[in-house]
Order: structure tokens, then C-alpha cells, then sequence
């Protein structure tokens, strides 16, 4: 008989009376605080009722949601976004605490605080109005409000606008795309060397919104979703997502025009004190709302069509300026448009380098394919669009991400059209703005004193047992010639890991040279937004071509953890590295939680997408062919396994092959940490035991502990969502991947062919 004992509900689990300990514990229980934390939370999310062989996750999470209910501004709650509302709560008192010293600290530092009272200041919001926004449209060129309001026929016909120089002055200004979409990249055929991309828009909100709730960031980069991985799904807001009805989709179009009427009839407002209009100047309002809608309705058309799949890689071909100019207007051509100079103006004007010009007769633009054909769709329209419609839609787009950090009016308008559930405090939402904003800075005010010397040297050696582990693991493969095999290894060997947050934070300097340039005021809160906006596309510009060090992606303050394929990179910031992920008490709690989120990184350098890449992360087919063979025959188990998996409350199948990548990394990642786990047991003394389940073996623990790792709430809205995403829903992350691991079966003792332990196990390493 195993952990189970006798039968009864009482023996299904722990039975926890942590209590009895406190005064005279056992020699060999661990009664640290770290411990007892851990044991409680376990005690408090195990249900009792179900059999960890019938339903493992059920066994370790049924219990979690009623001591973690969901906060109504999240579409579903587990441990990472539960860590989210930790890390804001604890950005939030920083910004808000009083520190005597705090003219010791670093600049930025200084600068963190005082962009949060600027956002907190709703009294000079309110009083400064529109003034800032009326100041940035002269600086872009725009109208103060949209020509096409007051057109006459003959403006209508003759009116001329210049969207070029309008598109680069919005992405130098705001960091923002509008009808093109612009960036520079490392290549992934060679990380010494840049390249400028360009395509669909990507950055259409520089800001983070203020829209309700705490969890809209800034825009996230589809192009680089096939060379950043990460452990867990990037949080949705609380809107439901499902295909409109055809009377949904009318009454949204009518509750947007309404919103459009309103933020225009605001700005003539404003601008000609003017409070009460006409019918016939509030059919016009309506009338140009209707136009705006057909636009945007159209460009975001030509963007979905532009969508990829993310489980192919994003790649991309170089073309010189002329030619993407050539190709642009062969199809304006077709299309009976009219063709102008678009892309040298374009790139010259949006492009300096520290004062140099570049040649762009000479320079190399890389194009993903789909990207060309938006591009030329795009150009095609834009030349058959009236110049005072382009204006129309431009104004809107500035507008849209402008407006909401000014007065009350113009944000209770905006909820209107970003309905959420709840408003979440506006101090939340200033700290996630600052924290978004000024992470690194935030990190430096925030980061634990010992971490560099205490907790860093740990994660350090459990790095090294988790390479070692999959590098065994891979000896073993039998699907992998020995040439790939040692080729495998000595990517292991490369791979780097940046742990906690960079190494130059805490040196003298180094963060007021990150942030150079940025200016902040007290009363001047969308200034100071779009100060950091600037000061990011310029750093990015005087970067180009520069000698990198190891780059940091995100910020330490973010709760997640990334494999960045062109550097074969993992990252796992500082906010990862404590409870409820880390510092457990145990080793084995910690190796199956941290350990886990560590080996699924590591993992996705063998997926179906991170196998394309080799040690110093270029982009080559770097394994053999039968080897290619043999893996996809391989994991085309895991596809049919995991779309096996119905979702019953949406009656829908989790998607096999949109999930394969992820699905690999957690089936490697549980394999990977209990090899190292075990390793590590043999090399240390007898662990202690967690109070309340003396019962339990070390191993026990580990799997407790990854089970654990995936609880969470899950709504319908969000298993909607998760249709779409890369990863599997959390019940399915911890089934999958444990129903193929032969030590899970072993540990808890499961019958053959019961739920948990069926007979065809998927393997990969």
C-alpha cells in the first residue's frame, strides 16, 4: 500500500492539522515558514473527493478556486496571474511610499515616481484637458479635428493630404504604426547583424491602456511569436470573443458610430466652444462616422488576411527599396490607382542613424511574404482613398490612442467601446502604466538586496541539473541519430540563461544611460508617455548595427518566463523566482514548479519550431533528414493525443497541431525536472518531510507540486480564447503531459489503463 492508506475520503489526501506541530515538531519535518506556507496551500486546494489516477488535476486544484476566487477585471485566474495582482500591489506601494532617500537613487528611479503621481493627478488632467493632445496633433501635421466635418464639395474633390510624411512622423513621435508597420530585428541567420522590417502595423498602441482594467499592455509583436516562447499565455482582457451574429455585428457598428459622433462632436467642443449642433451638422457627424467605420473596416480586413500561423516560422525575404517600390506599384498599376513615391521617402525620413544617412539604393528591407501583400493591398487602396478620408482615418487612429489618458468624459467614453466587467482602481492601473513603461527601473527599486548572492546561485545549479537531465535524456532518444545527438548537446552546452534581471542594473549608471533622454513632469502625465515612446524608437534607431550584449526582452517585472530562438536564449525574470514558483520550502515542491517553467524553456530549443535554429541561434536545418523524419512521426502523437481532448463546455477538441510546440516543451519540461530532481536526490541528504503529508514520498511531492503549478479558474470566455491559443487549457497542460510519463504511474501507483496511466504513452526526449 502506498500514500492512499486505507480507504476513505480521509485517505485520498492529506489530512492537515499543521497545528500539532508547533510546539514539538518531529525531527524530520520541515517547519520553516516557507514550509508551512506551501503545506497550507496545498492542504487548501487538494479535493479529497477525486483519485489522482482518475484525475490528477482535479485531485491537486479542486479545491483552489473557492481560496483564490477570480478578480472580475481577469477572463481566467491561475498562479501566474495571481503573481500579476502581487507584483501591481507591490509596484503600487513602492510608487506610493514615502522614502527619505530617495534622491540617492538612480534617476530613472526618481522618475518612476513621478510619472505615477502625474497619472494620479486627475485634477490637472481635467484642467489641462485636450491641450496635449491639440499640441502633439500640430507636431504630427494633423487637423484638431477632422477636415472632412467642414468639407466643402470642393475640398472634397481637390483637398490634399500627405499620409507619407503623416505615417512617419506618428511612428518618430508616438512609437506608433499606422498603415505600415516598421521595426528592426537581429537576424536570425546571423545575430551580429540587424535588419529593418517592415509590413502590417504592429505597434497600433504604444501606451498601455487605461481602458477599465490592468491587464491591457502595450502590443505584443506577432512577428517575433516564433522566436519568443513563453511558459504561459499572455492574460486576456474580460471581453468575450466569439463570432457576431448578424444583429450583434449591426448593433456594434451602431454602438461605434455613436462613439465616433461623440469623440468628434468632444473635439469641435473644445476647440470652438460650441455646445449645441444643428441636425444637419449631427447627420454629418453620423455620415462621417459611417465613412471612418468603412475604413477601418477595410484596413483591418487587409490585416487579418495579413494573419499568420504561429506554428510556422516567420520568415522573411530582403528587398532593396526600389524594389519593394516596383512591386507596390505594379499593383496600384493593376488596380487603375494612381502611384506615388511611397518607401524612399519613407524610410528616409523615418530613419536616422546618430546623423548618418544610409544608402538606401544599397540597404536591405526584409519582408515576410504575407507582410508584401498587405503592402501592396495597402498601397492599392490608400491610392484609390480620398486624400480627406486617409486624413479622416489617421486623425481617428492618433486619436483613439491619445484621448483616454485626458479628461473623465473622454475615458468614461472610451469604457464604452472597451466595455470590462470592472473597474479596476486607477492607482492599479497608474502602477501598471509606470510598470510597463519604466520596468527595468521599477525592478531596480524593487529587487530583493540578497538576490544576487542568495538566490541566483541556487537557480544556478538547478539550471545545470536540468541541462544535464534533457541531455541525458536525448542520449536516449531513439529517434535521433548520434550526429544530431552531439550536435543536441553542445546547443544545451550554448544556450544562455539570463536569471533575475541583467546583470548591469545595479551598476552605478547603468540605468540612467537605459533610460537617456526620457522627461518626466508632475503635471504633464500623456508627456511623459510619449517621452519613453520617443525615447524607445530613437534608442532603437541608434542601435542598429551596434555590437548587443545579451539583450534583455522584457522586463523583470513581468510574470512569465521566454526562449528566445535567434540568440538561444531562456529568460526567467526575478518575479518568477518566489512563491508561489520558487523558494517552497522543499526541494522537490521546487523542482516540480521552478524546475518545470525552467525545462519548458529549455525545451522549445527542441520543438517543432526551436529545432530550426542551432547553437548560436541562426536559422538552419541543422539535423539530419531521417532524424527530421523519425521526430515527426514522433510527435505526431502528441497531436492526435491532445486533440483527443474535448473541452466540455464549448463541445470543441483542443487543436493538436496549434498546441504541438507548447505541448512539447511541457512534456519535456515534467520529464526533464524529475530526471533532475532525482539526480539531485541522490546527492543530498533525505529530504525532510512537508507537515500534513509525512505520507508522501519526495516524488509524490514533485508531481503535487507541478500539479499545483496549473491550477487555476477557467471561464467560458476564456476557454474560447484558448481555442486560439498556443497553449493547452490548464487541465489539459498537467493530463498531457502526465499520462506520458511513466514515473507519474510508478509514483502513485495508477492501474494500468486508468485514466492518468494509459498504455500508449507519447514520448519526444
Amino acid at each position: 500500500m502506498n500514500a492512499w492508506g486505507n480507504e476513505g475520503d480521509d485517505a485520498m489526501g492529506p489530512s492537515v492539522s499543521l497545528y500539532k506541530y508547533i510546539f514539538k515538531p518531529p525531527p524530520n519535518i520541515c517547519m520553516t515558514k516557507e514550509c508551512l506556507r506551501s503545506a497550507a496551500n496545498l492542504a487548501l486546494s487538494i479535493d479529497k473527493t477525486a483519485h489522482p489516477c482518475d484525475d490528477f488535476y482535479q485531485y491537486m486544484c479542486g479545491n483552489w478556486p473557492k481560496n483564490h476566487p477570480r478578480p472580475d477585471e481577469y477572463i481566467s485566474f491561475d498562479w501566474f496571474s495571481d503573481q500579476e495582482t502581487r507584483v501591481y500591489a507591490a509596484v503600487r506601494d513602492f510608487l506610493e511610499a514615502d522614502d527619505p532617500n530617495l534622491y540617492k537613487k538612480p534617476k530613472p528611479v526618481q522618475q518612476t515616481k513621478i510619472m505615477y503621481e502625474a497619472c494620479m493627478d486627475v485634477k490637472t488632467l481635467e484642467e489641462r484637458g485636450l491641450e496635449p493632445v491639440m499640441k502633439m496633433l500640430d507636431e504630427i501635421g494633423l487637423p484638431h479635428f477632422p477636415t472632412i466635418i467642414n468639407a466643402t464639395a470642393e475640398d472634397l474633390n481637390n483637398y490634399t493630404f500627405d499620409w507619407v510624411d503623416a505615417v512617419i512622423k506618428i511612428k518618430k513621435k508616438l512609437g506608433m504604426d499606422v498603415l505600415v508597420g516598421f521595426d528592426i530585428f537581429f537576424d536570425s541567420n546571423n545575430f551580429t547583424n540587424d535588419k529593418i522590417l517592415i509590413g502590417a502595423p504592429e505597434v497600433t498602441h504604444p501606451f498601455p491602456s487605461m481602458y477599465g482594467n490592468v491587464i491591457f499592455k502595450r502590443n505584443k509583436k506577432r512577428r517575433y511569436s516564433d522566436i519568443l516562447k513563453s511558459i504561459a499565455p499572455l492574460q486576456t482582457p474580460n471581453i468575450e470573443r466569439q463570432v457576431p451574429t448578424k444583429k450583434e455585428d449591426e448593433e456594434e457598428k451602431e454602438k461605434t458610430e455613436k462613439f465616433y459622433v461623440e469623440l468628434m462632436k468632444y473635439f469641435i467642443e473644445e476647440e470652438s466652444k460650441v455646445r449645441n449642433f444643428s441636425k444637419l451638422l449631427n447627420d454629418r457627424f453620423l455620415e462621417v462616422a459611417n465613412i471612418y467605420n468603412d475604413l477601418n473596416e477595410d484596413m483591418n480586413d487587409m490585416m487579418s488576411y495579413n494573419e499568420t500561423d504561429e506554428t510556422e516560422p516567420y520568415e522573411t525575404e530582403d528587398y532593396t527599396v526600389d524594389q519593394i517600390q516596383n512591386i507596390t506599384d505594379l499593383i496600384v498599376a493593376q488596380t487603375n490607382g494612381t502611384t506615388i513615391p511611397i518607401w524612399k521617402r519613407y524610410f528616409e525620413g523615418i530613419f536616422t542613424v546618430k546623423d548618418e544617412k544610409l544608402d538606401f539604393a544599397k540597404e536591405k528591407i526584409s519582408i515576410n511574404q504575407l507582410d508584401l501583400e498587405y503592402l501592396c493591398l495597402m498601397a492599392a487602396y490608400v491610392s484609390k482613398t480620398p486624400p480627406i478620408q486617409l486624413e479622416l482615418y489617421i486623425w481617428m487612429k492618433v486619436i483613439e490612442v491619445l484621448t483616454a489618458d485626458t479628461t473623465q468624459t473622454l475615458y468614461q467614453l472610451f469604457l464604452k467601446i472597451y466595455p470590462t466587467d470592472i473597474v479596476a482602481a486607477r492607482s492599479l492601473r497608474c502602477a501598471n502604466a509606470v510598470n510597463d513603461m519604466l520596468g527595468m527601473a521599477v525592478a531596480y527599486a524593487i529587487a530583493e538586496p540578497d538576490f544576487i548572492s542568495v538566490v541566483k546561485p541556487k537557480i544556478q545549479v538547478m539550471l545545470k541539473n536540468l541541462k544535464g537531465a534533457l541531455a541525458q535524456l536525448i542520449g536516449k532518444t531513439k529517434w535521433m541519430d548520434d550526429n544530431t545527438k552531439l550536435k543536441s548537446y553542445r546547443k544545451i552546452i550554448e544556450m544562455k540563461t539570463l536569471i533575475g534581471f541583467p546583470d548591469w542594473l545595479l551598476e552605478e549608471g547603468q540605468l540612467e544611460s537605459y533610460y537617456k533622454g526620457i522627461e518626466v513632469n508632475k503635471k504633464t502625465h500623456l508627456e511623459n508617455m510619449i517621452s519613453i515612446a520617443q525615447m524607445e524608437i530613437k534608442a532603437k534607431m541608434d542601435d542598429y548595427r551596434q555590437t548587443r550584449p545579451n539583450i534583455w526582452y522584457i522586463d523583470p517585472t513581468v510574470v512569465n518566463a521566454y526562449h528566445v530562438f535567434a540568440t538561444n536564449t531562456i529568460t526567467v525574470p526575478m518575479v518568477i523566482l518566489q512563491y508561489p514558483f520558487y523558494d517552497l520550502g522543499l526541494d522537490s515542491l521546487n523542482y516540480g514548479s521552478l524546475g518545470t517553467i525552467i525545462g519548458h524553456e529549455i525545451t522549445h530549443g527542441f520543438d517543432n519550431l526551436g529545432r530550426l535554429y542551432d547553437k548560436d541561434g541562426y536559422s538552419k536545418n541543422w539535423w539530419s533528414n531521417e532524424t527530421v523524419d523519425s521526430y515527426q512521426n514522433a510527435t505526431e502523437c502528441l497531436v492526435k493525443q491532445y486533440s483527443s481532448f474535448n473541452i466540455p463546455e464549448l463541445g470543441k477538441n483542443i487543436d493538436g497541431h496549434r498546441t504541438l510546440g507548447e505541448n512539447i516543451a511541457d512534456n519535456g519540461a515534467i520529464r526533464q525536472a524529475f530526471t533532475a530532481f532525482e539526480r539531485h536526490l541522490r546527492r543530498t541528504e533525505p529530504e525532510a518531510k512537508l507537515p500534513g503529508f509525512e505520507e508522501f514520498s519526495p516524488q509524490q511531492m514533485f508531481f503535487m507540486s507541478y500539479g499545483n503549478l496549473w491550477c487555476g479558474i477557467s471561464t467560458n470566455n476564456s476557454l474560447k480564447a484558448s481555442l486560439e491559443d498556443e497553449h493547452s487549457p490548464l487541465k489539459f497542460r498537467v493530463k498531457g503531459s502526465l499520462q506520458n510519463i511513466e514515473h507519474f504511474a510508478r509514483t502513485w501507483n495508477c492501474p494500468p489503463e486508468s485514466p492518468m496511466n494509459p498504455t500508449k504513452k507519447c514520448v519526444i526526449f
